[in-house]
């Protein structure tokens, strides 16, 4: 039983699937919030082994922009307190089973990958959620602002393998939602990497073992 900690910059992080951007082809911004992707993304580059019956922390600067944990818990927090009791403990025990983990706010809300809709959807979707205009309004502006300031990142990851006869090795697997927003104030695209994921191998195959932490703005 023991503990090691691994430290590495420049790791690529691989999207679950092909990105395609929801911007207009003209360049104007209109009123929309879309998800292009949602799923199990995949970090690659990363040199570690943690043994069987043993923990590790896995530190890495990655190549890409996203939002800090600490923002998501922001936003999450701001969007939470928008819902009735009810809506609350669905998004809770929806969080229980997704993989999405403290991202399973916004995949409830709006669906998984392609989820792209109009402004005018988006409203009716929070609407029935019990979200007034002025509420929206607030969330979608905030929201906004916060992709707007995303920055490089980097994770430290606290891998758990104690419980497993066996070691795990090579990427670190994670849920990550992206894509853009847009309002009368702008149009930005963001990116969101969950807070959970698994080492050396993807949920749901097995021979991995599961992993937690922090994602750090590097700003």
């Amino acid at each position: 039983m023991g503990s090691i900690n691994i430290t590495a910059s420049g790791i690529v992080f691989n999207d679950p699937k092909p990105r395609t951007l929801g911007l207009n082809a003209a360049g104007q911004a209109e009123n929309s919030f879309s998800i292009q992707v949602a799923g199990m993304g995949q970090l690659v580059g990363l040199a570690y082994t943690v043994p069987a019956h043993s923990s590790g922390t896995i530190k890495a600067d990655l190549q890409i922009s996203a939002m800090s944990s600490q923002d998501v818990k922001n936003l999450n927090d701001l969007a939470m307190s928008m819902l009735s009791a009810s809506y609350q403990e669905e998004v809770k025990e929806y969080e229980k089973t997704s993989a999405s983990a403290n991202l399973s706010l916004w995949t409830w809300a709006f669906g998984g990958g392609g989820a792209s809709a109009s402004y005018e959807k988006t409203k009716n979707t929070m609407k029935s959620k019990g979200l007034t205009e002025a509420q929206i309004t607030q969330l979608m502006d905030t929201f906004l602002d916060v992709a707007s300031k995303m920055s490089s990142v980097q994770i430290n990851f606290y891998v758990n393998n104690q419980d497993n006869d066996y070691s795990v090795s090579g990427d670190l697997y994670l849920y990550t939602v992206s894509g853009s927003i847009s309002t009368e104030k702008g149009t930005q695209e963001y990116r969101m990497l969950a807070d959970q994921a698994a080492a050396g191998g993807p949920p749901p195959t097995g021979g991995g073992a599961p992993a937690s932490g922090q994602v750090i703005s590097l700003n």
